[in-house]
């Protein structure tokens, strides 16, 4: 059923943003670019860094993408000491990450921590950088960027180091933004695990790459992205409470709009909190009736929580749904379905 659910959400989703806002004759007002900045980008150190490599890497990413970028207070080794692995005199960088979310700059859609300690990651002898997806952040090391092959640890003032940190910036930089590992010759986010290969590496995405950071970073310059970002931390960390009052702010504080009210329902519906996506989608069903969208999300919701009467709820909605966009036949399909598990559940209260 999993599976299902998630091919009829991203086939809905896809197929409304594709569609655009107009629906069945109603306009849904959309925001104005105008009124929104630039998504922020912070760098911090993580130990002792100079900061010429920390203003080198805002300078990377103001150069490549339409960004604001800030340098902010260095973070102490002691907020990772916890990920330090004395046998092999490196850090866990995935440990690391995981701490480096509680202090993380809550404005933030991105978040570039640069440390001058060696990294490792299991099953690899080393890492250059490591970036969490969920939490946006990443960890980047100065510790091999200065050396060739063979050689003795530099100072990294050089200018092959610089080389080397725009590509790793730019690399992680992408992991931040949702992008994979996409290993073609000319594209900055192939796989480089060696200098040698890290000083062959392109000066930056491939156009279909491209093409996705620059949706990413018009969708993240969204009033509440940052909140919604911290609510799927917390909640990839089973912090239940403290992800719903993350929601609640972000409600009183932002006021957004339906599409990330619906990304908000999407991601507490992901981690089994279906109360929450109920109320966050009833209300974007009421005060937009032709959403379909939030329709397909709010029957599946239902679906999913399975109280009594749930499942007659689940099946107005895909029936609205289905209404709104009788194209969609995969929802068509899935209210089949779902009419026949009803009807072979008796009578029910709707």
């Amino acid at each position: 059923m999993s599976w299902l659910i998630h091919v009829i959400l991203t086939l809905a989703t896809a197929a409304w943003l594709l569609d655009g806002p107009a629906v069945s004759g109603v306009v849904v007002a959309e925001r104005s670019p105008a009124a929104e900045r630039p998504p922020l980008v912070v760098v911090r150190a993580l130990g002792a860094v100079p900061s010429e490599h920390l203003r080198g890497a805002c300078r990377v990413v103001l150069e490549e993408y339409p960004v604001r970028c800030v340098v902010r207070a260095s973070r102490g080794m002691t907020q990772v000491f916890s990920a330090w692995d004395r046998t092999r005199e490196q850090l866990d960088a995935r440990q690391a990450l995981d701490l480096l979310f509680e202090t993380r700059s809550g404005d933030a859609v991105v978040e570039l921590d640069i440390t001058a300690v060696d990294l490792y990651e299991a099953g690899k002898p080393y890492v250059f950088g490591l970036a969490s997806l969920p939490d946006r952040t990443a960890l980047l090391s100065l510790a091999r960027l200065d050396r060739g092959a063979g050689e003795a640890r530099g100072d990294g003032s050089g200018e092959v180091a610089r080389a080397r940190l725009r590509t790793l910036v730019l690399h992680e930089f992408g992991h931040a933004l949702g992008l994979t590992h996409h290993d073609v010759a000319d594209c900055i986010m192939r796989q480089d695990p060696t200098v040698a290969s890290l000083d062959s590496a392109p000066s930056g995405p491939c156009t279909d790459c491209r093409r996705v950071i620059d949706d990413q970073l018009v969708r993240l310059a969204r009033p509440g992205q940052t909140a919604l970002d911290r609510a799927r931390g917390l909640l990839v960390r089973d912090r239940r409470e403290q992800a719903r009052r993350t929601l609640v702010h972000a409600l009183w504080t932002y006021h957004p709009d339906a599409e990330l009210l619906d990304d908000f329902a999407r991601l507490f519906f992901e981690a089994g909190q279906y109360n929450e996506a109920i109320s966050l989608l009833r209300h974007t069903v009421t005060q937009q009736p032709q959403r379909a969208v939030a329709h397909v999300q709010l029957g599946l919701a239902y679906q999913q929580r399975a109280r009594e009467g749930d499942l007659a709820r689940a099946v107005g909605h895909f029936e609205q749904a289905v209404h709104l966009r009788p194209d969609w036949q995969t929802v068509a399909e899935h209210l089949e379905h779902t009419r026949a598990e009803l009807r072979a559940q008796g009578p029910s209260v709707r």
